[in-house]
């Protein structure tokens, strides 16, 4: 018995994983099963132990940059909800994966942290960020990130530099890997202002589109705004089910109450005639789990 069996024992887990419940599309079928490691060491074991079974599994954060088909995955799932948690080390913070930002942001409130303000509002963990270089148009979370701790089948710890942070994506998009934490560096702000500042990000975000969605389906082409490509398009308001392009913000699909073949029939809908009117095709940035047979779609 390989010695990451035994520590997975203690590991909190859930038969019959339902991924509706853990996306912020709220869709997806099951997984027969997801860990929920509380620490590294946990994260470690887990990982460990699935390849030492030849287990197929994915690593699951917020679920907020993800359509999760309405069939069963046959595999398991890493949950990185209970890793979370922030520390002072000498000039820089370690941001354990999970931590979502809501979480960062209390933390830079009561310490008195700037620096991480325009994070106010997205519904992501830290890990999340790292890997699609989420934030906003006007700064990503690689401005922040000193390095990345993962492992890979052991602990290694990715500059900035190498993480090579590109539009939503990074190296550790491409390698098999799990994000145990980041480090990044911080500056030292008045509590109150730091608050003042995050209201005024989450005020500028009360104009997005409400609903079940993933935020933007796709990448902005250089240069060019996507939302308006769609718009252009005459796509606002289309609908597939329970599936409709945001009247609000064209980049955005809403669910309401349809499926995620249905959410997905849209996306590539919406990217086909984006491509039929203007030559350009749109690149998704939403991530894909499980299978989607396009032929039935």
């Amino acid at each position: 018995m390989h010695k990451s069996d035994s520590a997975v024992k203690s590991v909190i887990k859930e038969e019959n994983f339902n991924f509706s419940k853990h996306t912020t599309y709220g869709l997806g079928g099951t997984a027969k099963v997801a860990y929920f490691p509380k620490t590294e060491e946990e994260a470690v074991a887990v990982y460990k132990y699935l390849k030492n079974n030849d287990e197929r599994f994915i690593v699951l954060g917020k679920g907020s940059n993800l359509l999760v088909s309405d069939s069963d995955f046959d595999g398991s799932v890493i949950c990185t909800s209970c890793l979370r948690g922030i520390e002072f080390e000498g000039n820089s913070l370690k941001i354990l994966s999970g931590t979502t930002v809501n979480q960062l942001l209390t933390f830079c409130i009561r310490n008195g942290i700037t620096g991480f303000e325009y994070l106010a509002g997205i519904p992501a963990s830290i890990g999340g960020l790292a890997i699609m270089n989420g934030g906003t148009s006007d700064r990503r979370i690689s401005s922040n990130i000193l390095s990345v701790v993962v492992f890979d089948g052991k602990i290694r710890e990715i500059s900035n530099k190498n993480c090579n942070f590109g539009n939503k994506h990074s190296t550790m998009s491409d390698i098999d890997a799990i994000i145990l934490a980041i480090y990044a560096g911080f500056e030292r702000e008045k509590p109150a202002t730091v608050k003042k500042n995050i209201n005024e990000f989450l005020e500028k975000r009360k104009h997005q589109p409400r609903g079940k969605s993933c935020g933007c389906v796709f990448k902005n082409p250089n240069g060019l705004s996507a939302g308006r490509l769609i718009d252009e398009a005459g796509l606002k308001g289309l609908k597939i089910g329970g599936a409709e392009v945001s009247r609000e913000h064209a980049n955005f699909i809403v669910n309401n109450g349809g499926s995620a073949r249905e959410v997905y029939s849209l996306i590539k809908a919406v990217k086909k005639s984006v491509y039929e009117k203007t030559g350009i095709n749109l690149e998704e940035e939403v991530i894909y789990i499980g299978e989607f047979n396009e032929l039935n779609c």
